[in-house]
């Protein structure tokens, strides 16, 4: 029975391994050529994919600010661009190099007799060819190629780098087989002479529909606008669309990398369109899509107004130069109290959208005005005085003082130290403000009546009105360049001084004029004024989508503040700006219906460092001062020699020391619009538009900065320019 069964089991195992290797040998020698052109079919002709227009950004009135235009892709396959780059061809290439002149001999493009050892060079020679002509055709040059083709291999390097620690067992990437723009958005004599003359001889070359970004008159919103930059591997892992075949990011996309065009990314973004062909490049028809164009977005900003407001920061900085306080740069914000949507977003100076790239370098290195910086929402300054009327409410609002107390202003702080926390009225004239109450505080912006309301409070309540009022978080615009500021709470304190991390009573004094490490974007500066005037602090609004949706902007619970301590704010601030020998007198507005409330500032400030000495020392023993706008320019002299930097100091600042030797300032001044018949101390009837105006290194805030918002304020209330609601 046993042998019986034994042999039935044979005989089975023998029948299956018969089926197996006539099988191989079906697959192997009978369908070779059948299976071997499939693989070459899939080498040559892999999906390709058609890039979708993106939408366009509007401003609030609709005036398109940026838009796709058509244009052509010159795009090369990942294989062949090896052979552009220095070693031995990868063996991903030479496959498909021999995929390649396998079916072009098998269309009758070589003889049926030649063997593809010989094909295959001539392939090489043809694309060495191609490098040429390419550089001829373009004005590029071989080298700029070249760095191209790097780019593209690091880029799809680093993607495979990525997808393999997830995945360790896959192989290759759909990039290391695709097409990728070697050279992108040329116009349409080049894409016609590249097609005629290149693309029939070259299967590895496609000349594809493409789209370049285009701005209009869009210079005044250069930052707000942002641009677009190649996609990272960081941004391809991180992709919220990773899963959607025809949206998500690829190798050789460009995204949005900064402003607009970054915190809009995905509403923006178009779906591309899918082709299927075969070898002679006619499209199977059932298994491809169209492109879909990304949806527009609409932001708050009023373009004219954003320009309007530049030329008058310009202006203002201009008519600084001969001054004893040179303007470093400026900025100004101007929102909608109402429904906080921001109307102007300003930082100045600007730069040319469509001379980024050609003057990169000139711009990063321009350490005097930092052309590049997002100053509305980047930069942090110390706000000085504009705070005082937070740190006012929070000390009505925690019972320190009452709107009647009464501080004596004597000129100093500190009895027996005279020359410490002094009022800057002391400072200036020698004279003092006498006796203070609230109002009164507010109005001569008293630096003795903000001393002791800050002692009272103490640095954690300080802070925590500080926060309330929207200082230390971001202000909702969604803006990667978007800073929170700093609010320095005792955990805060504690986690960054490394002058023996400790809170001390003089911190309290500092903070409750806006001095010390407390620190706001001119965003936020102008969203404590909107706080002030309608009572209620919210996040602002940028940017919406077609539907009417914000977008981007993170999502915050309003705070309601109590109206009876708001009145004294309110009523101080009028007070600011219209009352005669106000600290900003000068700021109120000509109009038969309209007045303006603010508060000034002049917070000192650390100069700049424009330029470094670096002392250099080579592995010889030489050494050589340089002077350069940072180390890597300083290096990047000796671009073939490798000297360490073994000491460094600063060369020039802006402003320039004075004999002095005093810190400059920064002119603030922050108010809002109201009605004329607004009941003093109440919430502003009327168009109420919230402004914030900072001029660097300006020095007095009502003089210098009071007068730009004077002027933004009459173009808005006075008709010569209407914000459409």
């Amino acid at each position: 029975m046993f042998a019986k069964r034994l042999r039935w089991f044979v005989i089975l195992m023998t029948v299956v391994a018969l089926v197996i290797v006539g099988r191989l040998v079906d697959i192997q020698i009978v369908r070779a050529d059948r299976y071997e052109t499939l693989a070459d079919h899939m080498l040559t002709r892999p999906v390709r994919y058609i890039a979708a227009a993106r939408g366009s950004i509007l401003d609030r009135n609709g005036q398109v600010l940026v838009s796709d235009e058509p244009a052509s892709d010159i795009s090369v396959r990942y294989e062949a661009l090896a052979t552009l780059l220095p070693n031995a061809l990868p063996s991903a290439s030479r496959r498909y190099l021999y995929a390649v002149a396998r079916a072009l001999r098998m269309r009758g493009r070589y003889p049926d007799e030649m063997p593809i050892n010989e094909i295959v060079p001539r392939l090489e020679a043809r694309l060495d060819a191609l490098w040429q002509r390419l550089s001829e055709l373009t004005g590029l040059t071989q080298s700029e190629l070249i760095r191209r083709a790097k780019r593209i291999r690091n880029r799809v390097e680093q993607i495979k780098a990525v997808v393999q620690r997830h995945s360790k067992s896959i192989d290759a990437i759909a990039e290391e087989h695709g097409y990728h723009a070697l050279i992108a958005g040329i116009d349409e004599d080049l894409a016609l002479a590249v097609r005629i003359e290149l693309e029939a001889d070259h299967p590895w070359l496609r000349v594809e529909p493409s789209s370049r970004r285009v701005a209009r008159d869009a210079d005044a919103l250069v930052h707000v606008l942002g641009r677009l930059g190649a996609v990272s591997p960081r941004r391809i892992e991180d992709d919220p669309l990773a899963e959607d075949e025809l949206r998500r990011l690829r190798a050789g996309d460009s995204c949005g990398i900064s402003g607009v065009e970054r915190v809009a990314e995905l509403t923006l973004r178009g779906t591309r369109g899918r082709v299927v062909e075969d070898f002679d490049r006619k499209p199977i028809l059932d298994e491809c899509t169209d492109p879909i164009r990304g949806n527009d977005v609409t932001l708050t900003i009023d373009a004219e107004l954003q320009r309007q407001t530049l030329e008058m920061l310009k202006r203002a900085v201009d008519d600084s130069a001969d001054s004893e306080n040179p303007a470093g740069g400026a900025s100004a914000v101007v929102l909608d109290v109402a429904t906080r949507e921001v109307l102007a977003l300003v930082s100045y100076p600007v730069y040319g959208y469509d001379d980024y790239r050609e003057n990169y370098t000139r711009l990063a290195r321009d350490n005097r005005w930092q052309p590049l910086r997002f100053r509305a929402v980047a930069n942090m300054y110390p706000p000085g005085s504009t705070c005082k009327v937070i740190a006012l409410y929070g000390g009505l609002a925690e019972g320190v003082v009452t709107p009647e107390t009464q501080i004596l202003c004597t000129g100093h702080f500190l009895p027996n130290q005279l020359n410490k926390f002094r009022c800057w009225i002391y400072n200036q004239y020698g004279v003092t403000h006498g006796v203070q109450i609230a109002e009164d505080a507010v109005r001569n912006s008293c630096n003795i009546y903000f001393y002791t309301v800050g002692d009272r409070l103490g640095v954690d309540r300080l802070c925590k009105w500080f926060l309330a009022f929207g200082l230390g978080r971001q202000a909702g615009t969604g803006l990667i360049e978007e800073s929170s500021g700093i609010v320095p709470t005792p955990q805060w304190i504690a986690e960054n001084r490394t002058n023996g991390r400790r809170v001390r009573p003089a911190d309290a004094w500092n903070f409750s004029i806006g001095q010390g490490e407390v620190s706001a974007t001119p965003l936020q500066c102008a969203n404590v004024a909107a706080t002030v005037a309608s009572g209620r602090w919210e996040p602002v609004k940028l940017v919406h989508d077609s539907a009417g949706h914000w977008v981007g902007g993170r999502s915050a619970d309003p705070a309601v503040f109590d109206e009876q301590y708001l009145r004294i704010l309110r009523r101080g601030t009028w007070r600011v700006v219209n009352e005669r020998g106000a600290t900003a007198y000068g700021a109120r507005i000509v109009s038969d219906d309209y007045e303006m409330c603010g508060k000034t500032g002049s917070a000192q400030a650390s100069r700049r460092v424009i330029r470094k000495w670096y002392k250099l020392r080579w592995p010889d023993g030489r050494t050589a001062r340089v002077v350069a706008s940072s180390k890597r320019e300083a290096l990047a002299r000796f671009p073939d020699e490798t000297p360490d930097v073994i000491a460094d100091g600063i060369e020039e600042l802006f402003p320039p020391r004075g004999a002095d030797d005093k810190l400059p300032s920064h002119a603030w001044f922050i108010a809002y619009t109201q009605s004329k018949d607004t009941p003093r101390g109440s919430a502003p009837r009327g168009r109420s538009y919230a402004i914030s105006v900072l001029i660097e290194y300006g020095g007095s805030g009502g003089k210098v900065a009071g007068p730009v918002a004077k002027e933004i304020a009459e173009m808005l209330v006075e008709g010569e320019l209407r914000i459409k609601n």
